[in-house]
């Protein structure tokens, strides 16, 4: 696998939540150089991004000239973690890599508004652990916490954790804040909608020469470290400290008030940190990302 020379990088700040459009799905870009990042707006006017018309908009070429070669990062899990002896889901699952679990998602998750992931937790709900909803009381109260249930790691997950990148949450917890279950699913959907045109690669599992546009798995705390920055960022005095870390021009955009501005920050810091590490060979090439994990679990793309 050859080291591209990339012209656009896109930033995705994702989303798992069930519903038609997402106040918290952003989208931001740049080009090669030292420029800010921009916010991309929906192409259908809307004033938030459905995940589907994110997936169609990478799909069309994103707008970009022709011979574009875009880098394109989403900060949510591209697979789950995988037992040699056992295999997805301690065998519950019948994929043996990570493109037929997207299948198994998709095909779970077919009858779902906007790739939504919800129906695949019901199906497998003894892996997870979550919250049931109470109808007599109108609320989510009760904590399911299975027997089956524990916080499965995929190796990436684990170099994160051991080596301070930041903290990751297993893709079975379905609880709180931090918890990533329902966006990775969403985004497993996706990939499987997208993996089928031929001018998209999926890293790390396919090769990514010919492709003009590779998706790749991040994680946003990761350009905020790389940038001098640490926890969430939510104004532009932090913003451009980390901007100018990652050798990017200010953003001199207004952020926006209120719970979405750290999906807003997310994507600009990976938009900008997307295109500070690309040329770096040890980031295509982390010493962890062994056979079995690269067909399997894949990697989280800035993680050595």
């Amino acid at each position: 696998m050859n080291q591209k020379q990339f012209t656009h990088f896109v930033g995705i700040d994702w989303t798992g939540a069930k519903g038609k459009r997402h106040a918290g799905l952003k989208v931001a870009l740049c080009t090669v150089g030292s420029s800010a990042p921009e916010l991309v707006a929906p192409p259908s006017g809307a004033k938030n991004w459905s995940r589907v018309e994110c997936s169609d908009w990478i799909a069309g070429g994103m707008e970009l000239p022709p011979d574009a070669q875009a880098l394109i990062g989403i900060d949510a899990a591209f697979g789950y973690p995988f037992d040699a002896g056992t295999g997805y889901l301690r065998g519950d699952s019948a994929a043996k890599c990570a493109s037929e679990l997207w299948q198994e998602i998709a095909t779970g998750c077919e009858a779902a508004e906007d790739l939504f992931g919800g129906p695949f937790v019901e199906c497998h709900s003894k892996h997870y652990r979550y919250q049931r909803y109470d109808p007599a009381r109108g609320a989510f109260d009760t904590i399911v916490d299975n027997d089956y249930f524990k916080p499965l790691l995929r190796e990436a997950e684990q170099i994160c954790i051991r080596d301070k990148y930041g903290p990751c949450e297993s893709v079975f917890n379905l609880i709180g804040a931090s918890q990533v279950g329902k966006s990775a699913l969403s985004t497993m959907n996706m990939l499987h909608r997208l993996r089928s045109r031929p001018e998209i690669a999926i890293w790390p599992f396919d090769d990514i020469d010919q492709q003009s546009v590779v998706l790749v798995e991040i994680y946003a705390a990761i350009f905020s470290k790389l940038g001098g920055g640490k926890g969430k960022v939510r104004d532009v005095h932090a913003l451009n400290r980390i901007l100018a870390g990652l050798r990017s021009a200010r953003y001199e955009d207004e952020l926006p008030s209120g719970s979405t501005v750290d999906d807003v920050t997310d994507a600009i810091m990976t938009s900008a940190g997307l295109r500070y590490i690309a040329d770096s060979s040890e980031y295509w090439h982390p010493e962890g990302l062994s056979t079995m994990v690269r067909r399997t679990e894949g990697w989280i793309f800035g993680v050595v």
